[in-house]
């Protein structure tokens, strides 16, 4: 490399030996919290994942990243993928590609693999997913999750009981059965954004005790009732 404030910088060629050329693989004998940091300044576990062709020492290694972005992943290859991941990261984001083939039968266990992960952010964007119009889409719990992005056509339903008890920032851009039901199981909820989303009902009727910020981003809204104390 040449500068043109200095002379050419000189690096010893034994400080970046590559494995297999008789020199040292310095950088795969860093420790994993370090080869973890490299594979996180990627922010694509795809490609952290491809490292592994690379070097045996990184093969598996991207499974313990604590964010998961999944982009250009083929849907059968997510949840498999979703499996070897340890519990408990910090974001777990999912963009669906566009297929040809239907994937009604397993977006509910996809959710549910997600859930077992127990994300503190999910993004999960299913809108070019051709999934079947009598699909309803089941919400399991999840309970460490304190941001949801949701983006997929079909309805939303949230079974009795369950209750989303860390969350405070929703994001929704789908099908809706009963916005009444959601809202009643999120006791923490702060900002909710409804764009796009495509309700049952011609109105919108948010109630909750605790929701600062609301934004409606809906064309097919004939009227919109509020009850939130708190709305700032």
């Amino acid at each position: 490399m040449e500068s043109r404030s200095g002379p050419r910088l000189r690096f010893p060629r034994q400080q970046f030996g590559r494995a297999g050329s008789g020199g040292a693989d310095r950088i795969s004998a860093l420790p994993d919290d370090l080869l973890l940091l490299v594979l996180a300044g990627l922010h694509c576990t795809r490609a952290a994942a491809r490292t592994g062709v690379l070097c045996r020492r990184w093969r598996g290694l991207w499974a313990r990243l604590h964010q998961i972005v999944l982009r250009d992943v083929a849907f059968d290859s997510i949840e498999p993928a979703l499996g070897r991941v340890s519990p408990a990261v910090s974001l777990l984001e999912i963009h669906v590609p566009a297929e040809r083939s239907s994937y009604s039968p397993r977006v509910n266990s996809l959710l549910r693999a997600a859930a077992r992960l127990e994300p503190e952010e999910l993004f999960l964007d299913l809108s070019s997913a051709l999934i079947g119009d009598s699909l309803v889409i089941v919400l399991p719990c999840f309970h460490r999750t304190s941001s949801i992005t949701l983006g997929l056509f079909s309805d939303i339903h949230v079974p009795a009981g369950v209750e989303f008890t860390a969350l405070e920032t929703l994001y929704l851009g789908s099908c809706i059965d009963a916005l009444d039901s959601l809202l009643s199981s999120c006791p923490r909820l702060r900002t909710l954004h409804l764009s796009g989303t495509v309700l049952n009902e011609p109105y919108v009727r948010v109630n909750s005790a605790t929701l600062l910020e609301l934004v409606v981003d809906n064309k097919r809204t004939h009227s919109i009732n509020i009850v939130a104390p708190l709305l700032k």
